[in-house]
């Protein structure tokens, strides 16, 4: 019993002595062993699929300066030893057709090499968002995001290709290398570009297709302008929330609506109602329906809508709603979601992430599935600096709020909007004001900017624009049209509340490095002042886009300036 012991023992010592011998070995050159230390491991590539120029992310031991790396039998000239744990390799041009799978070597200067087979597999880029939506849109030389995987991270090895209205294509230009990465570029829309399918092209063959429409900025001047007045509110409001919202019929063919939601009514209480108007094709509302009344009254909310025309969501997208005054006067941090069915009816509501604070007046924004919300006013009517954002989910939910850099000063009911990658915050009360106060108290003329970061969603410090907006002004609307930022009614100098004021409308037009350019007046002889006999303030403004890609404004409701207590139930477009 003992000898045979004996002999396995033997055994086994001699099975380990042969496996040191093989480490050690490996194999030769010039006669000469490779140390184990000189033989590399792999123990991860990441991604594990990809296109040419797809920057991979080798992980294991013994990497070495200058160690070489393959992909299938193609030698990348792109290799970054990080460390002899970690490789940084561009996927060469020359591999196969995609869905191959590869084997991925790494050989260091000194003959050790490892190969894992099946590692990586070369696929067609994959376009999933274009401006994080489904159904994009924009105008010539907009700013534009793609969004996918398998582009490559090596500007020049891809193309994106717009249609030119007539069977071909037209490519975009990406200016900066960092613009073109795997999962992310930033481009323009190229002139010439019409309607049709926008595509991504790499070496190893075209995305799928996401059809985009291309966009007319809107013109504006004081001989232009022209308001109409359409289907009126069915009750006076003011310090409510309009939305458009683009939504597709079953058909799948978009319908642009307006959502009009709370508010307060002729009685001073918040009101419960969301109405929801189709916009003609020639601009006009011919009824508005109820689509189903919030969880609880509502006035001074802010309010956004995630639909796939902006954003990563499921079906027709959500609604929320977030802060303002409850019906016993009380500012809220409740934030509110419900789903959107394609014929403009809510289909139930629910709670979402709160705000981190009780606010009402603040400005709220989408940008690429995130919510950004800033100023407004706590419980005592003191204006607030603070800047949040969260992602929205798929499924309507919201993450934790994040902390962004705060603006400047404290600013409540102010205008909050995005275009091209910056947020701007424009004008405003800087000091304690009530809601449905008429008259100025410490209003502000001050923009303020800040950029996003087109890939983490954080923003930088505020910057003031060196262009105000010509006079203090609060409770007004500002909204995007095309490449100009348009101003319209509100609480401004001189302004009173039985004759025309002199700068009902304004506008600038944005400059390419996020500025506002100087601001003109656009009020000419057909204003809201003389279409209504009413100059407004507390009211809700909406810009979008018809199905000839033009732009317009239409403007909701409000009070009327030197009689606070009168509602308006007008609504208008141009």
């Amino acid at each position: 019993m003992k000898m045979k012991l004996q002999r396995t023992i033997n055994r086994i010592l001699t099975l380990m002595l042969l496996g040191i011998m093989v480490l050690y070995t490996g194999c030769k050159k010039d006669d000469e062993t490779i140390a184990i230390s000189e033989i590399p491991t792999i123990a991860s590539v990441i991604p594990g699929e990809g296109t040419i120029g797809t920057e991979l992310t080798i992980k294991g031991t013994n990497f070495m300066e200058n160690a070489a790396v393959y992909i299938g039998d193609k030698a990348s000239a792109q290799v970054e030893v990080f460390s002899s744990t970690l490789i940084y390799v561009k996927v060469p041009s020359g591999i196969p057709a995609p869905d191959i799978l590869l084997s991925v070597k790494v050989q260091n200067p000194g003959g050790g090499e490892k190969i894992l087979n099946n590692a990586f597999k070369a696929i067609k880029p994959v376009l999933s968002f274009v401006n994080s939506a489904t159904r994009p849109s924009g105008n010539i030389g907009s700013t534009i995001i793609l969004e996918g995987k398998a582009f490559g991270d090596v500007k020049g090895e891809g193309e994106i290709l717009f249609s030119d209205g007539a069977g071909g294509t037209i490519a975009a230009t990406v200016d900066g290398i960092d613009d073109w990465t795997d999962e992310f570029i930033v481009t323009t829309v190229p002139g010439g570009a019409e309607d049709g399918p926008v595509v991504v092209k790499t070496g190893t063959g075209n995305s799928n297709e996401i059809p985009f429409k291309v966009t007319t900025a809107a013109v504006f001047s004081p001989s232009t302008i022209q308001w109409t007045e359409t289907t009126q509110l069915p009750a006076a409001v003011s310090g409510h929330k309009a939305l458009p919202i683009t939504l597709e019929d079953m058909a799948g063919v978009p319908d642009q609506y307006v959502f009009v939601s709370g508010g307060r009514t002729a009685d001073g209480d918040a009101s419960d109602q969301v109405l929801a108007g189709l916009i003609n094709s020639d601009g006009t509302i011919t009824s508005w329906n109820n689509a189903g009344n919030l969880p609880a009254p509502r006035s001074f909310h802010a309010s956004v809508a995630a639909t796939p025309f902006n954003s990563k969501v499921d079906g027709s997208g959500y609604i929320f709603i977030l802060g303002g005054i409850n019906s016993d006067g009380v500012t809220v941090s409740d934030v509110s979601v419900a789903a959107l069915d394609n014929d403009g009816a809510l289909q139930g509501w629910g709670s979402a992430m709160a705000l981190p604070e009780a606010l009402h007046s603040a400005g709220a924004v989408i940008f690429r599935s995130a919510i950004y919300i800033a100023g407004g006013a706590g419980g005592d009517n003191s204006p607030v600096s603070k800047v949040y954002k969260s992602k929205i989910n798929e499924n309507g939910t919201l993450d934790e709020w994040e902390t962004l850099p705060e603006l400047p000063s404290g600013v409540a009911y102010h205008g909050f909007v995005s275009f091209g990658g910056y947020l701007y915050s424009v004008g405003g009360e800087t000091g304690i004001a009530e809601p449905d106060q008429g008259s100025q108290n410490t209003g502000t003329k001050q923009i303020f900017y800040s950029r996003i970061n087109l890939r983490t969603g954080e923003i930088g410090e505020w910057q003031e624009n060196p262009n105000s907006i010509g006079k203090e002004r609060s409770k007004h609307s500002t909204l995007i049209l095309g490449g100009s930022l348009f101003i319209s009614s509100g609480l401004y100098q001189g302004l009173t509340g039985n004759t025309g004021g002199s700068s009902e409308n304004y506008y600038a037009n944005i400059n390419s490095d996020g500025t506002i350019g100087t601001f003109n007046g656009a009020t000419g002889s057909n204003t809201l002042f003389i279409k209504t006999g009413n100059n407004l303030f507390n009211q809700s403004g909406i810009s979008y886009i018809d199905s000839d890609g033009v732009a317009h404004v239409l403007i909701t409701g409000g009070a009327k300036v030197g009689s606070p207590s009168t509602k308006l139930d007008n609504v208008l477009f141009y």
